[in-house]
């Protein structure tokens, strides 16, 4: 392996937001010319469910051995310009090991949730060892939560074309956990029981979930990529508890699907009520179900309307060229406050990049 500009850190064993940033990230610094690769903290007991779409896209990753030194074997080996993490396990053995290498740590908050139990703790470490790295959050909410600087900075996914999306489900798209608020989108579906409801996405409470479920609901289990299905949805229902900005709120608007969603994270910024969606009070079913209802009467003009701004939004704030400018910036600052010198890739390569992508 060559050495990469960026290493991209995190510890993971599914496929949920933090590991589809992760894959746009390092699509997007490709496309900006840099050489980024992904970092698994360990191999755990299979292949990363990731690993097609870091292969369809080139993107080099690499395995560690899953021990606390592991990291930094890695970087004393190959010596990036810049070490980013994601996660609260990755955030902990980067700092450390950015401090015993000298190598520059930027680390990414996403989690609305703060977890429980053992996963509390590492939260909870992880926000206290946040001065030893230059910070981003991607919510107010999660921001306000470090004892140390952070820049806010919009989540982001790859440009959108224009399309109008004819898809009548109304889904859900996530983990099936409790801060996602499954079982909050199971009622809106008894709200409604003339329509079909969909469910994308797995997790701790599929069980209970598939045994309450009311006859008009549908599962589809674990989806490596949404891709192949956001044709068939009309509208994305966002009922979770705690959120950041959630990747699939950014990927149905790229693909004209409106998002109507509780007041939660960053998703007030995102959706401007009634021109690219709707966002409604936490926890309210029976407004949610109104709303539902007067997007079943929406014309097709105005569903097309409602495509168009979905996609301009994505497009204006939440794409590759409208968040990874600022983000180099960030790099190249963090790089520079370290007495380095940031690499700044040839013109004619990012052109070229950009033309794979």
């Amino acid at each position: 392996m060559d050495s990469p500009d960026i290493a991209i850190f995190l510890d993971s064993r599914q496929l949920g937001g933090i590991e589809t940033h992760v894959l746009h990230l390092a699509r997007g610094l490709k496309q900006f010319g840099y050489s980024p690769v992904i970092l698994f903290y360990s191999r755990y007991n299979a292949d990363h469910p990731l690993e097609p779409l870091l292969h369809q896209h080139k993107i080099p990753f690499q395995y560690l051995a899953g021990k606390i030194n592991s990291l930094y074997q890695w970087c004393t080996q190959y010596s990036p310009a810049l070490l980013h993490t994601h996660g609260y396990k990755a955030g902990l053995f980067g700092r450390v090991t950015g401090r015993l290498t000298k190598t520059p740590v930027v680390s990414t908050f996403h989690n609305g949730d703060l977890g429980t139990g053992l996963v509390r703790l590492y939260t909870w470490l992880d926000q206290l060892t946040c001065r030893l790295s230059t910070n981003i959050a991607v919510s107010p909410e999660i921001a306000n939560r470090l004892p140390a600087p952070v820049k806010l900075m919009n989540n982001f996914i790859e440009a959108p074309q224009w399309q109008m999306n004819n898809g009548s489900e109304i889904a859900f798209v996530g983990r099936l956990s409790h801060e996602k608020g499954p079982d909050l989108f199971l009622q809106l579906a008894k709200h409604l029981p003339d329509r079909h409801f969909t469910v994308y996405g797995s997790g701790d409470m599929h069980g209970s979930l598939a045994t309450s479920r009311a006859s008009n609901v549908s599962f589809t289990g674990q989806i490596i990529s949404m891709e192949p299905h956001w044709h068939q949805v009309g509208l994305l229902c966002i009922t979770s508890r705690q959120e950041g900005l959630p990747l699939a709120a950014l990927e149905a608007m790229a693909h004209g699907v409106p998002v109507l969603s509780f007041a939660v994270g960053a998703l007030p910024k995102l959706i401007q009520s009634g021109s690219n969606g709707w966002i409604i009070s936490d926890g309210d079913i029976k407004k949610m179900s109104q709303q539902v209802q007067a997007w079943l009467k929406l014309s097709d003009e105005e569903k097309r309307c409602l495509a168009n701004n979905c996609i301009e939004t994505v497009r204006k704030q939440y794409s590759y060229d409208a968040v990874i400018p600022d983000l180099l910036s960030l790099y190249k600052q963090v790089t520079n406050q370290k007495g380095y010198i940031w690499p700044e890739p040839e013109p004619k390569q990012v052109k070229a990049l950009s033309r794979e992508q």
